[in-house]
């Protein structure tokens, strides 16, 4: 779990970084222009879903549904199973180890740069990703 946790970290201090806070940062602590924000979902309790990625990333309107793992670590079945229903509804849903960390970064490099429809983007996606950073294809 504390890897999980530390990727998680590098994870959101790269985001800060490229101009996506956590959901309502204060402008006046923003270091760098604005351009999505993330949300952090907490699993284990009664009121949060079961199964849900950890993290939503919101990039110029475009939202990214990342499932974190540690370099040894598992997707449960009931993982799998949301993150194809978001990718088979036109969603971007992703299992991302520190491995595909480098990957993610182009994909969501992409997303800020290019003014382009989904389409454009499941290309850019699909080119980028590899089996430590990909949507699950179920």
């Amino acid at each position: 779990m504390a890897g999980e946790k530390n990727f998680e970290n590098r994870l959101k201090k790269w985001l800060e970084a490229e101009g996506i806070y956590p959901l309502g940062e204060p402008v006046d602590r923003m270091s760098a222009p604005p351009c999505g924000f993330y949300e952090k979902r907490w699993g284990g309790s009664r009121y949060v879903k079961s199964g849900l990625p950890d993290m939503r990333i919101t990039v110029k309107g475009i939202a990214l549904e990342v499932e974190l793992k540690a370099t040894d670590g598992t997707p449960s079945v009931l993982q799998k199973r949301n993150l194809a229903q978001i990718n088979g509804s036109q969603g971007f849903g992703f299992i991302l180890y520190p491995e595909g960390f480098e990957a993610f970064k182009t994909i969501v490099k992409g997303v800020k740069q290019c003014e382009f429809p989904t389409a454009g983007l499941k290309s850019l996606i699909d080119a980028h990703t590899n089996t430590a950073c990909d949507m699950w294809k179920g």
